[in-house]
């Protein structure tokens, strides 16, 4: 009989980004291994709520309801959801409602052992951090036994909170390489951004950067790609800014539409105030597209300053302008930091983290196995 674990992940399919991307990519790989059930929130009623997806049973908690409150019903039923299931291992996949949810199943099974996945690097911005309780954040990351993390970052605020660094693994969200395309023809001066439009994002430094680049560069053109509710401001901003003539608002585009997009343009720009990892820069990478991005969290992980893309200062226009100029002025620069990203990133693989997913787990059920024979004696 295959191992069961559980994960907790308060949203799959068919809400996918970065985390849930982590899990369905897990399951896909490793659902030879193990008996893998999923415990999400519904906040649909037109879905079931339980269907067999690839490597893994996914069961919906919650009524369909709106998107804020099935969250909060997921924080409070999962737990007991992951108790009715016994696992052999639980592991929770985000420090937020994940994060909490563990909380609840430790109070109530100690014996089962927990793996917490770091996926947020936006919750350590002063903004957010305001708003969650200094005991609540530092229990998130003590209760688990096991922690991974996607960034060295994330890895860091782990070992800070829980005075150690034992047991937390640095494990990096991947890409599919096969969806990947990089054989578009560049269009000259362009700059493409693919982020969600909200403030954690820095779109607004970016946009302000635009008049000082066009003012050596007069073809510069800027596509955002992606949706939020920072849209309208931005495009205010824009306006505002003398600069909306060159600002294309292309909203959600699909994946690979959006690829298309960013194999097109001559420099990928994303002026993050907080990011876990930003595996939108590997895609970026494996496009062939040369990078910049704000040295902040995890960003600083996949972009070596110079190397294989040039990092700036978070909000700072000015310093974004100077990195797209120098791009778009030394074209043998561009072409070294290219290349450099494309091979770079060909250690960021979904096979990869699956394998030491996998080491993980073959760990942690080896060790309580020998703690059950050892007891036997």
């Amino acid at each position: 009989m295959k191992p069961k674990i559980v994960i907790l992940s308060h949203a799959f399919a068919p809400f996918l980004s970065g985390a849930e991307f982590f899990v369905k990519e897990i399951v896909e790989r490793l659902g030879e291994n193990y008996d893998f059930v999923i415990l999400t929130s519904r906040f649909q009623k037109s879905l079931l709520k339980t269907e067999k997806m690839p490597g893994c049973l996914v069961k919906r908690v919650g009524f369909g309801l709106p998107f804020y409150l099935d969250k909060f019903l997921f924080l409070l039923a999962a737990p007991f959801y992951a108790l009715k299931e016994k696992p052999a291992i639980l592991h929770c996949v985000m420090e937020s409602y994940a994060g909490i949810a563990l909380i609840i199943f430790k109070f109530f099974n100690k014996k089962i052992p927990t793996i917490l996945t770091l996926q947020c690097g936006d919750l350590d911005h002063p903004k957010k951090q305001k708003k969650i309780p200094a005991w609540l954040w530092r229990k998130i990351h003590t209760a688990p036994e096991y922690i991974t993390a996607i960034s060295s970052a994330l890895a860091k605020r782990a070992q800070k909170l829980r005075n150690s660094p034992d047991n937390i693994f640095v494990i990096a969200n991947g890409f599919n390489s096969q969806e990947i395309v990089f054989n578009e023809t560049k269009i000259p001066y362009r700059i493409v951004c693919a982020a969600r439009l909200s403030w954690e994002k820095g779109i607004e430094y970016l946009i302000k950067a635009l008049p000082d680049i066009r003012k050596d560069f007069p073809e510069t053109r800027l596509a955002l790609i992606g949706k939020g509710k920072e849209r309208d401001t931005l495009e205010k901003l824009a306006a505002d800014t003398g600069v909306a003539d060159i600002v294309g608002f292309r909203g959600f585009l699909e994946h690979q539409e959006a690829l298309r997009e960013i194999a097109k343009a001559n420099v990928f720009v994303c002026p993050s105030l907080a990011e876990g990892l930003g595996n939108v820069f590997l895609e970026a990478q494996a496009c062939k597209t040369a990078v910049i991005g704000a040295n902040v969290g995890g960003i600083p992980d996949v972009i070596q300053n110079s190397f294989n893309g040039l990092l700036v200062p978070p909000q700072n226009s000015q310093a974004i302008a100077l990195a797209v100029k120098k791009i778009f002025q030394d074209p043998i620069l561009a072409a070294e930091l290219i290349q450099n990203g494309f091979e770079t990133v060909q250690k960021f693989t979904w096979e990869n983290t699956a394998s030491k997913i996998n080491d993980l787990y073959q760990s942690i059920i080896d060790d309580c196995h020998s703690e059950r024979v050892g007891m036997s004696f």
